[in-house]
């Protein structure tokens, strides 16, 4: 099972005066240079979407503009931002995924990189995930929304993972690369990873932490269908302003 979880990594403190200038100049070029993009998808071009796109191609207004382009042409064909809690079908693991994210950008604001993926290996089987899927899976984290994840944490991978991860490691990003880790639930040294980015007490034993409780899916499912609720306001108001 997959995981998309924020980090408790404390918001960067606040730039410098000429600093913060010098980025909002470059968030300012890239708006310029999307022409008329920022207007019909206000919501995701945002100044933190910018600079989230900013940060993860190494501050070039060129590279982030032209990353954000593939990216709008991508949400007006995929539409992330109409996918709703309710998905139960096990094919509806990109959209669990993608939904996920649309999430997390939404509060991610102006903290880029402190989500973490952790993928939990417990009765996985090759057959689980096939390759084309993990493929998909990556290029969407990579390509429309880059800048968003800190670590990636493999739990528990089984022995013939590692042949799968040789085959599907060709097709990770080298920045993406470094953001790996393996994480063992017998190895208490790799277990410190999580508890590093985690509190303790919230994080679930499977993982290291105290938590034996799990998820309350209920409460859960409800609290996704607020935000559901949230985010179809913001795309109705976004909408209505693009329109008029």
């Amino acid at each position: 099972m997959s995981y998309l979880l924020k980090t408790r990594k404390e918001r960067e403190p606040p730039l410098q005066e000429h600093a913060a200038s010098e980025e909002q100049a470059k968030i300012n070029k890239v708006r310029e240079l999307l022409g008329e993009l920022p207007t019909e998808m206000p919501g995701f071009l945002s100044d933190a979407t910018i600079r989230r796109f900013l940060h993860a191609k190494n501050w070039s207004v060129v590279q982030a503009t032209k990353t954000l382009k593939e990216a709008v042409k991508w949400r007006r064909q995929y539409k992330p931002e109409k996918i709703c809690w309710s998905l139960t079908s096990v094919k509806e693991q990109i959209k669990q995924l993608v939904y996920n994210l649309e999430n997390l950008t939404m509060s991610s604001e102006n903290a880029p990189e402190n989500v973490v993926w952790v993928i939990d290996f417990q009765g996985w089987t090759l057959s689980s995930t096939p390759l084309a899927m993990s493929r998909q899976s990556l290029d969407i984290i990579q390509n429309y929304y880059p800048g968003l994840v800190a670590v990636i944490i493999l739990c528990n991978p089984p022995k013939i993972f590692e042949s799968f991860w040789k085959i599907l490691s060709y097709f990770v990003e080298p920045e993406m690369k470094e953001k790996v880790r393996f994480v063992y639930s017998n190895n208490s040294e790799s277990l410190r990873t999580m508890t590093d980015m985690f509190d303790p007490d919230k994080l679930e034993s499977a993982f290291g932490g105290q938590n034996t409780w799990g998820i309350d899916i209920v409460e859960y499912s409800e609290r996704m269908r607020r935000r559901d609720q949230v985010r179809k306001a913001l795309r109705n108001a976004n909408e209505n302003a693009y329109s008029t």
